[in-house]
C-alpha cells in the first residue's frame, strides 16, 4: 500500500549554471513511525487513531530498498497519485539522484529541483520533505531493540516519488527523511476543492487527495460507460435503419406482387382473349399445337408458317403481330380458305413433307408438272 513520510531539507544547497537547485537529502529512517488509521487504510477504528509503524534496519537499508529511490521524481507537495510515466509531466519538478546510501539511522541522496516555482518554495521556508513509496505491511505488535512499542511491521518498501511539503514527520533531526506526526496548527497544507482553498492538516489533504482520486477514476469509468453504451445505441439505431430499409423493400413487392394478382372481371378477360387467340390459330393452322404456349410463342409460330419467307430471328414482337392479324384477316375475308385448306391437304397426302405454300400454287405447279410428264405416262403404255 502506498504510504507519505516526511523529512527536512538541508541548508547545503548548490545552484547549477542553469539555476537549477542541487542539495543533499535524507530521506528515510528507521524506526517507529505514527500513522493516522485512515492512512492505514483502516475502516474499523476511528481515522483519527493512531498507529505505531515499524521500519527495521533490514528492510529500510536492504540493497533494494535503497535503490528504489534512486532517480525518482521530486514533486510540490504530494500528487493525488503514485507518479508514473503518464503523469510526471504535471507533477515532477525534479527527481532523485543515482546513489542512496545509508547515513547512521537514515537514508541519504541528493535531490535536483529543476521547476523555478519549487525552488523559491524551498528559498522561502518550505524546506521540508515526505517520501512516497509503497510497502507491504506485517500486522503484529512488539518492542523494538530500542524498547518502542509498535502495532505492525513495513516489509518490502519500494520508493516512488520525494515531496517538498510544510512539515515533515521526522521533524528538524531529518533533513529530508520521515515525516513527524504533528498536531496543531504546524501541520496545515491548503488543498482546493472546487475553486475553494481550504486549510487542513496534512493528514486530512492525504485522505482528500485519495478521495479526489478515486472520484476521478470513477468519472473516467462512468464516462467509458457511457461512451460505450452510446456506441451500443448508435449501433442499435443503424440496425432498425438497416430493417426498416428492408421491411419498405418487402411492402413494395408485396404491393406490386397483390396488384398483379387478377380480378374476377381480368381473368374472364383473359379467359376470353385466350379463347379467341385459339380459335384464330385454328383458323390459319388446324393441326398446331397449341396447348401449354403462350400468346406470343404461337403468334410466332403461325406466322413463320403461313410466311416462311419471314426472317423470324430479325422481326419485332409488333411486326409479328401486325403480320399474324392480316393473315387472320385474310382467312376472315376468303370464304375460300377451307376449301384451299382441303385441296392442300389432299395434295399433300402421300409426300413426306408438308407443303406449307397456298393450294393454287400447289395445284397450279402440279399440273404443270404433269403436262410437262404426260408423253412419259403414254409411252410407258
Amino acid at each position: 500500500m502506498p504510504f507519505y513520510d516526511r523529512l527536512n531539507i538541508t541548508s547545503e544547497r548548490e545552484y547549477t549554471d542553469e539555476g537549477f537547485l542541487k542539495v543533499p537529502a535524507r530521506i528515510s529512517r528507521t524506526g517507529v513511525q505514527d500513522y493516522l488509521a485512515i492512512e492505514m487504510g483502516l475502516t474499523d477504528r476511528d481515522p483519527k487513531d493512531i498507529v505505531r509503524v515499524y521500519r527495521p534496519e533490514e528492510e529500510v537499508f536492504s540493497d533494494s530498498s535503497l535503490s528504489s529511490f534512486a532517480n525518482k521524481p521530486v514533486t510540490n507537495n504530494h500528487p493525488p497519485e503514485l507518479v508514473n510515466s503518464k503523469n510526471f509531466r504535471d507533477f515532477g519538478v525534479g527527481f532523485s539522484g543515482p546513489e542512496v546510501v545509508k547515513d547512521g539511522m537514515f537514508a541519504k541522496t541528493v535531490l535536483h529541483v529543476t521547476d523555478e516555482e519549487a525552488i523559491k518554495n524551498i528559498e522561502s521556508g518550505k524546506v521540508e520533505l515526505s517520501n512516497g513509496y509503497t510497502a507491504d505491511i506485517e500486522w503484529v505488535s512488539g518492542i523494538t531493540p530500542n524498547g518502542e512499542n509498535y502495532d505492525a511491521v513495513q516489509r518490502n518498501i519500494r520508493g516512488n516519488h520525494i515531496a517538498i511539503v510544510e512539515r515533515g514527520r521526522a521533524g528538524p533531526a531529518c533533513r529530508v527523511a520521515d515525516s513527524q506526526l504533528i498536531t496543531g496548527d504546524n501541520n496545515v497544507m491548503k488543498i482546493t476543492i472546487d475553486g475553494v482553498d481550504f486549510e487542513v492538516s496534512d493528514q486530512v489533504a492525504q485522505a482528500v487527495g485519495k478521495l479526489q482520486t478515486s472520484l476521478t477514476d470513477a468519472e473516467k469509468e462512468a464516462k467509458k460507460k457511457e461512451e460505450e453504451l452510446k456506441a451500443k445505441e448508435d449501433e442499435m439505431e443503424e440496425k432498425a435503419k438497416k430493417a426498416k430499409k428492408t421491411e419498405d423493400s418487402l411492402n413494395a413487392k408485396l404491393d406490386d406482387a397483390i396488384s398483379k394478382v387478377p380480378t374476377s372481371e381480368t381473368l374472364d378477360s383473359l379467359v376470353s382473349e385466350r379463347s379467341e387467340l385459339i380459335d384464330s390459330v385454328k383458323k390459319l393452322t388446324p393441326d398446331i399445337e397449341w396447348q401449354g404456349k403462350d400468346t406470343n410463342a404461337l403468334i410466332k409460330e403461325v406466322v413463320g408458317i403461313k410466311c416462311p419467307n419471314v426472317q423470324m430471328d430479325s422481326v419485332s414482337e409488333d411486326y409479328l403481330k401486325a403480320r399474324f392479324d392480316m393473315l387472320l384477316e385474310s382467312v376472315n375475308e376468303n370464304t375460300q380458305q377451307p376449301i384451299d385448306d382441303a385441296l392442300k391437304a389432299e395434295i399433300n397426302k402421300g409426300t413426306k413433307t408438308e407443303d406449307t405454300r397456298s393450294a393454287d400454287v400447289i395445284a397450279r405447279e402440279k399440273m404443270m408438272a404433269d403436262s410437262q410428264n404426260a408423253w412419259k405416262t403414254k409411252g410407258a403404255k
